[in-house]
């Protein structure tokens, strides 16, 4: 349940979305009882619709539907992650070049900072604030949140 579910649901997943346009963003998977929740978050190029999604819903159904996993069955949701998702992968920064952020760091003893996110190359993502441009390495940023 839990870690092992999301490990084998996004081996599953994330190879085959490229082919259909997209990447995967996040898989989370709840159970309660006998009843599990699949939701997988998904980012494309031009967006996410709503017609995306059914017709994503419909592929991962039947790749998941090709497995064991799910023996009690289990519910599928499919969207994008949403503008109040964290973004803590290099490819979150990726997919929010030209949004502003609000940056922690994984050594809480840095000051959080507040910047535009203008590029994102291998596992760097360069930041334009106040102070002007800085490059962050993805793995020192424990999460940075969209501001509005």
């Amino acid at each position: 349940m839990g870690l092992k579910d999301k490990e084998q649901l996004t081996e599953l997943i994330e190879p085959r979305l490229p082919t259909l346009g997209f990447e995967l963003a996040d898989v989370v998977v709840s159970r309660y009882r006998a009843n599990a929740t699949v939701r997988v978050f998904v980012y494309g190029e031009q967006g996410v619709s709503v017609g995306d999604c059914a017709r994503l819903s419909t592929a991962i159904g039947e790749w998941i539907d090709g497995t064991d996993l799910f023996d009690n069955g289990y519910t599928l949701e499919v969207s994008s992650p949403g503008l109040d998702r964290p973004l803590t992968r290099i490819r979150d920064f990726r997919h929010r070049v030209g949004e502003t952020v609000r940056i922690s760091f994984v050594d809480s003893g840095r000051k959080q900072i507040t910047a535009q996110i203008s590029s994102v190359a291998d596992d760097v993502v360069a930041f334009h604030g106040e102070t002007g441009e800085v490059r962050i390495p993805v793995a020192e940023i424990a999460q940075a949140k969209i501001v509005f």
